[in-house]
């Protein structure tokens, strides 16, 4: 059985990989990573192994004639056409909340970074500019401050309890409200986009990224923010517009950035990673060895107990429409 990774590995990661694979099973991974060679190669492969950024679309799972099952290393959908899956019957796997704790202290390190200048600060003392006082008191303390998640899945709640053991006060929005006993257990109100928008000293965006949520934050969000706002993105690019968001860094509206992930990856001559007040990661805050090691084991794992018939395993991978 051949398992098609839609990525290319080398190194450290590559390893991971390799020693997950299934007994019986053949593991190929994309070369040149291009959207021609992932058409051409999965007309050979029996299992889809979805990660990186190439699309998966009709062309693609036209080509897959012989596919049993598509797997993804993470939870993100938005790269796959789920029409033509719907359509086909074909089985979707995802996996759920396997890097959530990753992504959620990743939200956390960028919230810190910023409110305390950190990359600033961290290159003056190398350079030998030594301004304890002047520096210090430019930075902000997360304690006491307004927090607004927009998104409360599994990450947004990892967030959420993190931001109680700081003493930071938590706005969410959902499509759906918490029970109120959740609520009180992890600190947190419900309010309405418009109102943590509104009311937030920082936002932080944690939803996926579909047509209702693209540029959620936009120019007219960034101009209903609180001075001096930050914003802190690890869901997905697509959630902001980054004309409006260069806009508001320039203004001085938004007094800081800590994002991870943008419109287009890799990023190339992007504005963003120009400014100095934008502390920027390559879409790395699901990754760690703890997360990376646990994503792949536990899809190839998905995969062979598909193979096996033993679908019961699994149920709670499966995406279901």
């Amino acid at each position: 059985m051949k398992i098609l990774l839609t990525n290319h590995y080398d190194g450290k990661p590559a390893e991971i990989i390799k020693s997950v694979v299934p007994d019986g099973f053949e593991l190929e991974m994309l070369e040149s990573v291009s959207q021609q060679e992932l058409e051409d190669k999965v007309k050979y492969a029996d299992y889809l192994l979805v990660s990186g950024r190439l699309r998966i679309n009709r062309k693609v799972l036209g080509n897959a004639v012989d596919i049993k099952m598509i797997q993804r290393t993470g939870v993100g959908l938005d790269t796959i056409d789920l029409d033509y899956i719907k359509k086909n019957n074909i089985p979707l796997y995802v996996n759920k909340g396997v890097n959530a704790q990753s992504v959620a202290e990743h939200t956390i390190l960028l919230m810190l970074a910023t409110l305390r200048n950190l990359v600033e600060i961290n290159e003056n003392t190398k350079n030998g500019i030594w301004k304890k006082q002047a520096q210090g008191v430019c930075t902000y303390e997360l304690s006491g401050k307004t927090v607004g998640l927009i998104g409360m899945g599994t990450i947004g709640r990892k967030v959420a309890e993190m931001l109680k053991v700081f003493g930071a006060k938590a706005l969410y929005n959902d499509v759906l409200q918490m029970k109120e006993e959740d609520e009180v257990r992890l600190g947190i109100t419900y309010c309405t986009i418009k109102e943590i928008i509104e009311k937030s000293d920082i936002i932080s965006l944690h939803c996926p990224l579909t047509t209702e949520t693209k540029h959620i934050i936009d120019n007219r969000a960034v101009n209903k923010m609180k001075n001096g706002v930050i914003l802190i993105n690890t869901a997905r690019g697509g959630l902001i517009d980054e004309i409006a968001l260069v806009n508001g860094i320039k203004s001085g509206k938004i007094a800081g950035v800590g994002i991870d992930v943008y419109e287009r990856e890799p990023v190339e001559n992007n504005e963003l990673l120009q400014l100095k007040k934008v502390i920027t990661t390559p879409h790395i805050g699901g990754v760690t060895y703890d997360s990376f090691y646990q994503m792949m084991h536990d899809a190839m794992r998905n995969i062979e107990m598909f193979d096996k018939g033993q679908l019961q395993e699994i149920e709670n991978s499966r995406y279901i429409f």
